[in-house]
C-alpha cells in the first residue's frame, strides 16, 4: 500500500511541475533570451563605439601628420570633415587645430571663431573652458573688457580648471586700457591663489603688480612735482592782477582752455599673456 501511495504522489508532483512549466515556461525562456540579446547588443554597441573612436583618432592624427608635412590645405580639409561628422570630443579637437592653423597664418578673427565653435562642440567642461580662453586671447585686441567679462565670467569661477588664465586675460586687458585698479585686483587674485603659487602664471602676476606699482609711483611723483609750480604760478598771477572778476571773460577763458595730461607710456599688455597654456600646467 505504501508503494502505491508513493507512486500516486510522484505522479501528482509531475503533473504539477508540468502545469507550471506550461504556464510559466515560455515567459522564463523569453526572459532568458531577452537577457542574452541585451548583453549581445550592449557588447556590439561598445564594439562599434570603440571602432568609431579608433577611426576618428586615426583621422585626427592623420590630419596632424599633414600639418607636420606642411600640407596645410589638405590638413584643413581633413579637420573640417572631422569637425562636421565626428563625435563631440574629436570635432572639438579638430576645430581647435583649425584655429591654431589660422593663428599661424595671422587670421586672428578666424581663429577666434574656430575656438568659439570648439567651445560649443565640446561636451567636457574643461576642454570648453580652454577653448573659450584661447578665443579670448585670439580676439584680445578686438574685444572690450566688458566683452571679456561676459565671455569668461563663468570660466573665472572657483574650481574651474582654467580660471587663472581667464583672469590673466581680463587683467591684461584692464592694464592695456589703463584701468590699473582692475588690473591690480585681478593680478593680486592670481598671485595669491594657492593653486598658482608654483606656476609661472604667479610669477607673471607678481611682475605685473610690480610694474603697476612703478607706474602709479611715477604718476604720484609727477603730480607732487607739478603742484608747487602751479601754486607759485597762481601766486604770481594773483599779485599782478587787479582784484576784479569778469564773469564773461572767465567763461570764455574756461571754454577755450585745453587740459592735457602726459600719461606714462604703458607697455604692450599682450606681452603679459603667455598663450602657451602648457607653461601654466593647466592643459
Amino acid at each position: 500500500m505504501a508503494d502505491i501511495f508513493h507512486e500516486v504522489e510522484e505522479e501528482l508532483r509531475k503533473d504539477k511541475y508540468n502545469e507550471l512549466l506550461r504556464k510559466w515556461g515560455p515567459w522564463a525562456l523569453g526572459a532568458a533570451l531577452a537577457i542574452v540579446l541585451a548583453a549581445a547588443s550592449w557588447q556590439g554597441w561598445v564594439y562599434l563605439q570603440r571602432q568609431s573612436a579608433w577611426n576618428e583618432s586615426d583621422r585626427y592624427f592623420a590630419a596632424l601628420d599633414l600639418v607636420e608635412a606642411e600640407r596645410y590645405e589638405d590638413a584643413d580639409l581633413a579637420l573640417q570633415q572631422l569637425a562636421e561628422d565626428g563625435s563631440p570630443g574629436y570635432a572639438g579637437l579638430a576645430l581647435m587645430q583649425r584655429g591654431e592653423l589660422l593663428l599661424q597664418s595671422g587670421d586672428t578673427a578666424g581663429a577666434g571663431y574656430m575656438f568659439e565653435q570648439a567651445a560649443d562642440r565640446f561636451n567636457v567642461q574643461a576642454f570648453a573652458d580652454l577653448a573659450r580662453v584661447k578665443a579670448a586671447m585670439a580676439l584680445f585686441d578686438e574685444l572690450s573688457i566688458d566683452d571679456l567679462d561676459n565671455r569668461l565670467g563663468e570660466t573665472m569661477q572657483p574650481e574651474r580648471p582654467y580660471r587663472l588664465l581667464a583672469m590673466e586675460v581680463v587683467a591684461a586687458k584692464a592694464f592695456d586700457i589703463g584701468n590699473l585698479e582692475r588690473a591690480r585686483m585681478e593680478y593680486d587674485a592670481i598671485a595669491n591663489d594657492l593653486d598658482a603659487l608654483t606656476m609661472p602664471i604667479s610669477q607673471r602676476a607678481q611682475a605685473a603688480l610690480a610694474l603697476i606699482d612703478r607706474i602709479q609711483a611715477t604718476d604720484r611723483s609727477a603730480t607732487e612735482t607739478d603742484q608747487p609750480e602751479a601754486e607759485a604760478a597762481a601766486d604770481t598771477t594773483s599779485e599782478d592782477a587787479e582784484p576784479q572778476f569778469n564773469l564773461n571773460a572767465a567763461a570764455n577763458a574756461d571754454s577755450e582752455a585745453q587740459l592735457t595730461v602726459d600719461a606714462p607710456a604703458a607697455p604692450d599688455a599682450a606681452d603679459l599673456l603667455d598663450t602657451e597654456t602648457d607653461d601654466d600646467g593647466q592643459d
